[in-house]
């Protein structure tokens, strides 16, 4: 699976608020009743069998460090999430507790038929955790591992890059090494079918691959920015894609959308950008017919990186683009007499100028002087929810360096109170603490 950044941020004064810079959807796993659970921050998802979306958990993350969630059930249904470091469980009714920590860098877990959780690390280690959660190592030595899937005779399968090359490779049960396929581009995530096939996720190809047991390969679908994949249990290929779109194929290769967030919660609207990834806009949902041109805001080369975030009645949206390869900004749209407008932007003068003075606080705490001349390394600007149709959370992130040290950063969160005519105030700034950030790493 890809990595991605992301930025999940708790606030005790404000309750859990949670937020990322690129909304992308995080891995996939199926309980035993058919529902498909996907780790996206700033949560964690559930979709019934006909769709139905639903929250599940907060999903909260280090805001300095550049991770994905990983998903897997055991056979009790107790659903548990790796993310960097950190290993958490949820019992089914959503109750979290820590399962285990000391992981560099998790990159994919998976449960073998005994009950114990496998789970990757991307320096190269591949660990075992007895149900109780007493840690031994099953490999090590890998080179950037990534990905994990269990066959029906146990065998744990894993991909790993070394010299711009991957290579999928498969561990018996007692740890046995052998080199299934090589060559690959880039793999972003393997799966297993009930008939013991490989199916591997290639994002630099935008394929889907399918290995037969005995290793003959073969294209089983195309399309861009394939990610995480997951079987259901009567076959069913179910595959996200970057720009949270979630897909169904079934076993012959029939493609359906089965959840997309680009929809309104009222399915009236849709954001869409042409094939190439320009021409950004609203249209009606299920049509080409152009409501809102956003090309304006977003840049064609980012199009499909573009996070929309609904309220919750439809009626408004936030837009969180980016602006270049280092600044993610947002705007403000609402719905007005059946026609869509722009709103005022947050980002203000008033907005910008207390963040933008934030740097004179961290020179002074990294005992640098005055004068030194930091320099900007990325700014954030998004909304992260609506709390309600007319409460939206903002959240701003600059971060700097400077006199060789390039970990100067501010983290604020604005919450936005709009009226009927689409004008907010903001209700609440909170300037995160050293503390409030620390203690998530």
């Amino acid at each position: 699976m890809t990595r991605k950044a992301f930025t999940t941020l708790m606030i005790a004064s404000l309750g859990t608020i949670l937020f990322s810079s690129r909304a992308h959807a995080g891995s996939l796993a199926f309980d035993a009743a058919g529902n498909l659970f996907q780790g996206e921050f700033p949560e964690i998802v559930k979709f019934t069998p006909d769709g139905k979306r639903s929250p599940f958990a907060g999903l909260s993350q280090p805001p300095k460090r550049m991770c994905s969630p990983y998903l897997a059930f055991d056979h009790k249904g107790n659903l548990f999430v790796s993310v960097c470091n950190t290993i958490s469980k949820f019992t089914p009714d959503g109750k979290k507790s820590t399962f285990a920590t000391g992981i560099k860098y998790s990159a994919d877990l998976a449960f073998d038929d005994k009950g114990n959780l496998l789970v990757v690390d991307w320096d190269g280690s591949i660990f075992k955790f007895t149900s109780d959660g007493k840690r031994s190592t099953f490999a090590s030595g890998l080179h950037s591992p990534q990905g994990l899937a269990f066959d029906d005779k146990g065998n744990l399968t894993v991909f790993e890059e070394e010299n711009s090359s991957h290579s999928i490779v498969k561990f018996t049960p007692e740890g046995v090494k052998s080199t299934f396929a090589t060559g690959l581009g880039s793999p972003s995530d393997i799966a297993f079918d009930h008939s013991g096939n490989l199916f591997v996720a290639e994002m630099s190809s935008n394929s889907i691959f399918k290995y037969t047991p005995d290793g003959n390969k073969s294209t089983f679908a195309t399309g861009k920015d394939v990610d995480d994949m997951a079987f259901d249990a009567a076959g069913n290929l179910f595959v996200s894609q970057i720009g949270d779109l979630i897909f169904k194929f079934t076993p012959d290769g029939t493609r359906s959308t089965f959840a997309s967030a680009r929809i309104s919660p009222d399915t009236q609207w849709e954001y869409q950008y042409s094939a190439d990834g320009a021409s950004p806009h609203i249209a009606k949902a299920g049509t080409s017919e152009t409501v809102l041109d956003l090309s304006k805001d977003v840049p064609s080369q980012w199009a499909k990186e573009a996070t929309i975030i609904w309220a919750p009645d439809s009626k408004r949206f936030a837009l969180n683009y980016k602006a270049d390869d280092s600044s993610t900004l947002t705007a403000l749209y609402q719905l007005n007499d059946e026609k869509w407008v722009a709103l005022r932007s947050p980002i203000t003068k008033q907005t910008t100028e207390l963040v933008e003075r934030a740097p004179t606080a961290e020179l002074r705490k990294a005992h640098l002087p005055k004068n030194a001349q930091p320099r900007r390394d990325f700014i954030t600007w998004e909304v992260t929810q609506w709390t309600d149709s007319n409460t939206a959370i903002i959240y701003a992130y600059s971060s700097w360096s400077a006199g060789g040290i390039s970990d100067l950063a501010e983290h604020f969160l604005f919450t936005l109170k709009f009226d009927a005519k689409g004008n907010w105030k903001i209700v609440k700034t909170h300037k995160m603490a050293d503390a409030e950030i620390d203690e998530l790493h």
